[in-house]
């Protein structure tokens, strides 16, 4: 497969590059860490405005770091700056950005398919449910740490969820402490499709690009209208950061 085109941007925070019509955005195991540096996110956001506005790009492979952050290092970030209540606007910030992140996937004019393995928080699964396309490696695993924290799954987890699974299977799925696995994923319908790790990449890039032979205007009107049923997510994304801060106060 040739590279069309190559773009360096931070190595911890994120990785640019395009294979033909589809452009790859692969996050750094910094990401989140990185993503409340104001400059960090503004450069983000500059990529999802440079990829809605480029005719050529057809769709968007998002890929996760197999060394992100996981529970245990969510867990210990969280509860040092619960720690410190000066440093609690860090989780009002976090929450903000994630959100414009939430949104612009969603409201991006091209397919996004999203790709994850090894440990994988609310965050992160989120973020995926928020794209039209789902893969992940054989080994990786859905955790739950805000059940430890008290704290409530960040990223519309539960708007996206009601709206796949229903109210039922969405509050069982919250409400339980039991992490799952990728077969469990597919079996449930969250992920679309499981595959070995070194398959992950080619088999991401391979369905964009079959996907993207279709007509571009035929795409991106599918995707609105699957979508509409999204139009009150930002609403939500408000309630759901009312009730984390109203959460934090507790603390």
């Amino acid at each position: 497969m040739k590279v069309k085109m190559t773009s360096y941007e931070s190595q911890d925070f994120y990785f640019l590059k395009r294979y033909d019509d589809v452009a790859i955005l692969k996050l750094g195991k910094n990401f989140l860490s990185n993503l409340i540096d104001l400059a960090m996110e503004n450069s983000l956001l500059h990529v999802f405005n440079h990829i809605a506005e480029n005719d050529e790009i057809k769709a968007l492979v998002i890929m996760n770091c197999p060394e992100k952050m996981g529970r245990e290092e969510y867990i210990d970030f969280f509860r040092q700056v619960l720690a410190n209540e000066p440093e609690r606007n860090t989780i009002h910030r976090l929450c903000n950005i994630f959100d414009q992140l939430i949104l612009k996937i969603v409201g991006l004019n091209k397919l996004v398919i999203h790709t994850d393995c090894g440990e994988v928080i609310p965050l992160f699964l989120n973020m995926s449910l928020a794209c039209d396309y789902r893969i992940v490696a054989t080994h990786t695993i859905f955790q739950k740490p805000y059940f430890e924290l008290g704290m409530l799954p960040k990223g519309g987890g539960a708007f996206f969820l009601c709206k796949m699974l229903g109210n039922s299977k969405t509050r069982q799925l919250l409400e339980s402490e039991k992490e799952m696995n990728a077969i469990e994923a597919l079996d449930i319908g969250i992920v679309d499709q499981v595959v070995p790790y070194n398959d992950l990449e080619k088999t991401a890039i391979q369905l964009a690009l079959r996907l993207s032979n279709n007509p571009t205007r035929s795409l991106a009107g599918i995707k609105r209208l699957i979508n509409y049923s999204l139009k009150d997510l930002k609403e939500y994304l408000t309630f759901e950061n009312q009730e984390i801060v109203r959460i934090i106060g507790a603390f």
